[in-house]
């Protein structure tokens, strides 16, 4: 089972379940801080994805979407009588939108934060797996510490040197030093963005309300939410001023706001 993590709500008489999925390179940790907020609406679980944080996964089996359904359906099981919302960023997003399209328990919402549905042209598709095992050997050769010193330069993560304090930066940094990098490696083989399947013909099937978070600044993701939208039937985008790729990171407070927001939006429409 997925290593995972429940904190019970403040709130007695909620139901409701708010349930978060790191990204890569980076574990429950990421979250510690938004549970004091976020379990005034409801218990929250943090879950460890394959290959981060304390996770014990299989390594001589596949991490494919289906092996990450069935992990997360492991651990969901033990709570579908609470009313479910599902929490996703980036990696985790890619994850939590595969499971409300094929997993086993109802949820009542789902929250995307800085998310893909897939790469839909297959000459792209293959570039992004060929830049995905170039990484994972990069994790196997060099190790970690280089690995990271890689990726906290990408473009992607730019914002975060002007909108995170140092100590924040210093935190962040350390928890991915933390990882596994064999574990990392695998996850990017397995389950990295070039292999995951393409779930933009699946987004008219989804059937819960959706909410879509994204930074300003991360222009990729902005117009990729913006044309999720298009086809999602019960959509709303939010495009955090201020922020880049790490909404949950670079804008917390407003990240809770969103999330407390829709899960009491919802209730409202119960």
């Amino acid at each position: 089972m997925l290593n995972y993590n429940f904190y019970d709500s403040q709130n007695q008489t909620s139901d409701k379940l708010l349930v978060l999925l790191h990204g890569f390179i980076s574990d429950a940790t990421s979250f510690r801080s938004h549970i004091d907020q976020l379990t005034k609406a409801a218990a929250v679980v943090t879950i460890e994805l394959p290959g981060h944080g304390q996770d014990q996964s299989d390594r001589t089996k596949q991490w494919d979407f289906d092996f990450i359904c069935d992990a997360l359906d492991e651990v969901l099981v033990q709570f579908k009588d609470n009313q479910i919302y599902l929490h996703g960023y980036s990696m985790g997003g890619r994850a939590a939108l595969y499971y409300a399209l094929n997993g086993q328990v109802a949820l009542s919402g789902l929250i995307l934060e800085s998310a893909s549905p897939g790469i839909s042209d297959e000459a792209a598709k293959l570039e992004r797996q060929q830049v995905d095992e170039a990484r994972a050997k990069v994790l196997e050769i060099a190790g970690i510490e280089v690995f990271v010193n890689d990726w906290e330069k990408l473009p992607l993560f730019a914002s975060q040197a002007e909108m995170m304090t140092k100590a924040q930066r210093q935190q962040h940094r350390a928890m991915r030093l933390a990882q596994d990098p064999i574990g990392l490696a695998k996850a990017l083989r397995d389950y990295g963005t070039g292999h995951m399947p393409n779930l933009w013909p699946e987004l008219t099937k989804l059937q819960v309300p959706v909410c879509m978070i994204v930074g300003e600044y991360d222009e990729k993701f902005v117009e990729l939410a913006q044309k999720m939208d298009q086809y999602i039937p019960n959509s709303e985008v939010y495009v955090v001023t201020g922020a880049g790729h790490t909404v949950h990171v670079e804008e917390a407070s407003q990240f809770d706001i969103l999330l407390l927001g829709f899960l009491n939006k919802e209730e409202q429409n119960d």
